[in-house]
């Protein structure tokens, strides 16, 4: 719904204008006049009536064209709309899709990264463990050689 509100403030509607129809008690009255006009008139006039008659039934059929064609536009201009809020809502997809492309190769980075550092890590611990040990056996071989020439000493010295 969002998109919807930002698509709407960024592109106003157009307001469609329909074109005023005309009522069938109009019509009704002119074919009443031209009936009246017919019956009035001598046989000169009653050639042209048909005539009258005919572009009554031209004027009706346009009117309906007019009526048609209107309503067509209107569909277009509306399926025109639409497709521009496609058109918009797909590049707003397309931009976070590559926003988050983005985010992705920096996660991956950042996990290659972390895996270097704790192999890293695990290989200065395994020699601190043998440095330790070694320093250890070391300490304690002096301790003992320390402690007998301290024996050593002592006997002697008695």
């Amino acid at each position: 719904m969002r998109f919807q509100d930002a698509i709407t403030r960024a592109m106003p509607r157009k307001k469609i204008q329909k074109k005023p129809e005309i009522k069938p008690a109009e019509s009704s009255k002119s074919n009443l006049v031209l009936k009246s006009d017919v019956s009035k008139l001598g046989d000169q006039e009653v050639s042209t009536a048909p005539m009258r008659v005919q572009e009554q039934l031209l004027d009706d059929e346009t009117r309906a064209l007019q009526v048609e064609l209107t309503s067509l536009l209107d569909a277009v201009q509306e399926t025109e709309t639409k497709m521009m809020e496609m058109s918009a809502l797909n590049h707003l997809m397309s931009t976070h899709v590559l926003q988050q492309a983005q985010q992705i190769q920096y996660l991956y980075d950042q996990a290659v990264e972390a895996t270097n550092n704790v192999e890293r890590g695990n290989k200065e611990l395994s020699q601190a463990i043998q440095r330790n040990s070694s320093s250890r056996t070391f300490l304690l071989l002096f301790f003992f050689v320390l402690t007998f020439s301290v024996l050593f000493l002592d006997w002697y010295n008695n």
